[in-house]
């Protein structure tokens, strides 16, 4: 993937002019895009003509990876039927960005009466009355399309850059002492990430269903 942080946006902070610790700086950039990735369950970076597969277990909503709330290339697909955007199914916004989704809603939420699923305008084509929903077919909603978010989140993008302007103090000092930061913080390049990391991570963190792409 394309680093959340490029290599001038790192060196500018940490106030670095020259080149000769460039390939060091740019490994740091790129290790620390896909650590708060993995760290968050998150999907920052934007990638086209994604497929990601998930088991729905006949759930009304799911969490699935990261895509934009609009996209005109998405195709999404349940039982084999291509769904509709806002008749067959919703993606809806994330609090923390609401120009991306991370969450997909598939019918209406009541299943109190023993027809329910025909509250959903397309349960024909979705066979909602083909089999008990106590049960699932397995990989039944595939999307296809663009993931990521498509504006990076300030805090993401700061937290980015921290990270790996830390992974880069370690490496040059060799994980050991304390650095300060352009700012006047204080970190301790023992520790495992910068102070304040985990909050971000918490969050963002998000754990999804996937189950094959």
């Amino acid at each position: 993937m394309a680093p959340l942080v490029s290599l001038a946006e790192v060196k500018s902070y940490l106030g670095m002019t020259g080149t000769a610790d460039d390939g060091l700086i740019a490994s740091a950039a790129s290790n620390a895009s896909i650590m708060v990735e993995r760290d968050t369950g998150r999907i920052f970076a934007v990638a086209s003509n994604v497929t990601r597969r998930y088991s729905t277990n006949g759930e009304a909503s799911l969490d699935i990876h990261d895509r934009p709330v609009s996209d005109a290339t998405r195709v999404v697909t349940v039982d084999g039927a291509t769904m509709t955007e806002n008749e067959g199914y919703w993606m809806l916004p994330d609090w923390r960005d609401n120009l991306t989704s991370h969450t997909i809603q598939l019918r209406y939420y009541d299943r109190s009466r023993a027809d329910w699923y025909k509250a959903d305008p397309l349960w024909f084509d979705k066979n909602l009355d083909q089999y008990p929903y106590s049960q699932g077919t397995p990989n039944d909603l595939v999307i296809t399309g663009t993931e990521g978010h498509p504006v990076l989140p300030l805090d993401v993008f700061e937290w980015t850059r921290r990270l790996a302007a830390f992974l880069y103090w370690q490496a040059k000092g060799g994980a050991s002492g304390f650095v300060q930061s352009p700012e006047g913080e204080e970190f301790d390049l023992s520790a495992d990430r910068p102070p304040g990391y985990e909050r971000f991570v918490r969050d963002w963190r998000l754990r999804t269903g996937v189950v094959g792409i």
